[in-house]
């Protein structure tokens, strides 16, 4: 797979968060939507990480190693989360939304950027242990950003209108498509360390999804809809792996 092929296709994943968007406005919501797609898109996301991308690496750096640079994910991201403020749910969207939107929409772009950036990352990397993971990688990636574009629309009020859904989306192509450069980059100068970025993918991606969707979709306490949205991910990934 070329280098510019998976940038293509790096861009064709971080462009389903506008299919999201766009779904968002189409349809009606709900509670039960936020929590089925929150609880969908975090459990695909710990799948690829955790049945995918973690034991290919661990299978080149052993279990200390493993964990350390897994470790080493999950903290840069922490870091960022720490760093940079942005917001994390749809209650502290809807507590700025009619306050400070200017400030909102500057927030929720840069958390789009802390969630996409490391699936762009995680691209060429899979790629260059195998086409097949590679592939799924780039579909789950897909699937997974449709969910977080619809959750982006929650935050959509008369005041800030369609256009901010739809910028802030933009961010999120852009995040998942310079994650893809930086990892292209580094695999051609260093190609030793593909194990490496795996295993810093795949904690960042974990992070993501424990600390931030999985939070989101139970805090609702809807246990029906956020198994439904697991149990979604669950065959969609099976889905997944008979055909890639």
């Amino acid at each position: 797979m070329s280098d510019m092929n998976i940038l293509i296709l790096a861009g064709l994943a971080g462009l389903a968060t506008l299919v999201g968007v766009i779904l968002g406005s189409l349809l009606k919501k709900t509670k039960k939507n936020i929590i089925f797609s929150a609880s969908f898109a975090a459990s695909l996301m710990i799948l690829i990480a955790a049945v995918e991308l973690i034991p290919v690496a661990f299978r080149e750096l052993g279990l200390k190693g493993l964990f350390f640079w897994v470790m080493l994910g999950v903290f840069a991201i922490w870091l960022a989360n720490w760093i940079i403020p942005h917001l994390h749910s749809m209650k502290e969207i809807r507590s700025y939304q009619d306050r400070y939107l200017v400030r909102m929409s500057y927030l929720i772009a840069i958390g789009l950027v802390l969630h996409d950036f490391p699936e762009g990352f995680a691209m060429p990397s899979s790629f260059g242990h195998s086409e097949s993971l590679g592939f799924l990688v780039v579909v789950a990636a897909f699937i997974h950003n449709i969910p977080e574009g619809y959750i982006l629309t929650m935050s959509q009020s008369k005041t800030n209108g369609r256009n901010f859904c739809y910028e802030a989306a933009a961010f999120s192509v852009l995040a998942t498509f310079s994650g893809a450069i930086l990892g292209v980059n580094l695999l051609a100068r260093f190609p030793g360390l593909n194990p490496i970025f795996l295993s810093l993918a795949a904690g960042a991606m974990l992070f993501i999804a424990i600390h931030e969707l999985l939070p989101e979709s139970f805090g609702y306490k809807d246990i029906k809809t956020f198994s439904l949205g697991i149990g979604a991910a669950g065959l969609v990934y099976f889905a997944m792996r008979l055909l890639i």
